[in-house]
């Protein structure tokens, strides 16, 4: 997964805060503005990153040019300012077939996947662009509308492109010559032959920020600062997500419970983080490896993919207590109704308890929670639909 990110643009209109720093490098709450657009994306799946960069570009360079969690990040020079279509062609030998574009200066959390997905259930033929969109009204968007799913532009509608896309490089073939603007040059042309897709995401659990102007710069300390830390849902994995027949650890032994997809993408979609926290003594028992669990992990995200959906993080207790290497205090803890499981999440990532819920099949699952002091659910008990409307 390719995510390309624009960031040569000069900034003007911040005045003296872009002087001396690209816009994207700039900092929101002592951090730097692109590392929220990139950690936010990276839960999707993105593991290459394009910086297309012209101003400055030697700050980016020295900032982002490395590898960071798995992720490559490379930076696309413009020796000369090109525009953002200009941009994109420069660096046609680096992009894949289809990908996510962000605008530098813009974040939005919305489920990065769903654009994928709403992409490629399409049927319409030699679609170039799904463009996120939300309601608003002003003299610096372009207003566009949706019918049937197409975008066209409308001169009285509040709803703006979100700066958010899922590409496909056929998009280079509108593109006439290097120095040339997306928005105002390319999209016109494939509005009339109803080549862009487009969704409406509502605010509420999604947060939109655009840095683009002084006032919106320092309103984003505010709404990222309240987008840090993240309603959760913990996933109990056999009997939750799938048939529990026992010691499940292949894909032909793999079998999806009703509803549990679309049920991910329910919470992915309400802007939760979703992990798996599964007891898996089997590795204990020597039945299976650690290895087996990760790579069966890494199918069910490939498949929840295809629907728009994904799970931020498995992890799992192996302990057994007969076991040399998994049966010491250390993996006991780790094993539900023990919090070891949770205290991992905790240190990886940045959620809120307060806020968070587990879903399980057993009465482990259940204790876990009132460790923890959460809420928790039993499909024994409640259907999915019933938990989903209680969570929300």
């Amino acid at each position: 997964m390719q995510a390309v990110i624009f960031c040569g643009g000069y900034g003007s209109r911040l005045g003296s805060l872009t002087k001396y720093i690209p816009k994207p490098l700039l900092k929101i709450k002592k951090k730097i503005f692109l590392d929220y657009i990139i950690d936010n994306i990276k839960r999707f799946g993105v593991t290459k990153i394009l910086l297309l960069s012209h101003y400055k570009y030697k700050k980016l360079i020295k900032y982002l040019n490395y590898k960071k969690n798995g992720i490559s990040i490379k930076v696309i020079v413009e020796k000369k300012k090109l525009g953002t279509a200009g941009s994109l062609l420069n660096a046609k030998k680096y992009l894949g077939q289809n990908f996510f574009l962000i605008n530098g200066d813009t974040f939005f959390n919305i489920n990065l996947l769903d654009l994928y997905y709403q992409f490629h259930k399409s049927k319409k033929k030699n679609k170039c662009i799904m463009m996120s969109m939300r309601k608003k009204r002003g003299n610096r968007y372009s207003n566009f509308d949706i019918k049937n799913g197409v975008v066209i532009k409308a001169k009285n509608n509040n709803i703006i492109n979100a700066g958010y896309y899922y590409v496909s490089k056929r998009i280079l073939k509108y593109i006439k010559k290097k120095h040339y603007s997306l928005e105002n040059e390319v999209f016109p042309i494939l509005q009339n032959r109803k080549l862009i897709l487009g969704k409406l995401y509502n605010l509420g659990s999604n947060k939109f920020v655009d840095i683009g102007v002084p006032k919106d710069f320092y309103n984003a300390h505010k709404i990222i600062s309240d987008s840090i830390d993240r309603k959760t849902v913990f996933l109990d994995r056999d009997g939750v997500i799938n048939k529990d027949y026992g010691y499940v650890h292949t894909v032909k032994k793999f079998h999806w419970l009703p509803k549990i997809i679309e049920t991910i993408k329910f919470f992915n979609d309400n802007n939760f983080y979703v992990f798996v926290i599964s007891n898996q003594s089997g590795i204990g028992r020597g039945m299976y490896s650690e290895k087996t669990v990760f790579k069966l992990h890494n199918w069910i995200n490939s498949k929840l993919k295809n629907f728009g959906a994904h799970i931020d993080d498995f992890f799992i207790a192996p302990y057994f207590k007969g076991s040399k290497k998994y049966g010491s205090l250390f993996h006991k803890n780790k094993r539900k109704p023990n919090c070891g499981m949770i205290n991992e999440v905790k240190k990886k990532w940045k959620v809120d308890l307060k806020k968070s819920f587990i879903i399980g099949d057993q009465e482990s699952d259940l204790e876990l929670a009132r460790r923890l002091g959460v809420k928790g659910f039993l499909i024994k008990d409640n259907d999915l639909l019933n938990i989903r409307r209680q969570i929300l």
